[in-house]
């Protein structure tokens, strides 16, 4: 049971940081095009990007926590059954 929370809970993180952070390099292609096309300034991918990371892995931690945290939960309250 311990392994199987230690993937979902990796699973989970994985997944999350990988979409959040796509969220992020979509809105700097739409931001970038938008300057192309006159109308915003240009950006640099840094400035997009590092806070687009920072807030995936922060959220990416929280969500496979809390995946770890129920299945322990669970396999602890089954264990004492």
């Amino acid at each position: 049971m311990l392994w199987l929370t230690l993937a979902a809970s990796f699973a989970v993180f994985c997944f999350v940081q990988d979409r959040v952070t796509a969220e992020g390099a979509r809105r700097y292609v739409s931001l970038q095009r938008q300057a192309l096309a006159g109308q915003g300034r240009a950006v640099t991918i840094d400035e997009i990007m590092r806070p687009a990371i920072d807030r995936s892995v922060r959220l990416a931690f929280i969500s496979g926590g809390a995946v770890a945290a129920l299945g322990l939960a669970a396999g602890f309250v089954a264990g004492r059954r």
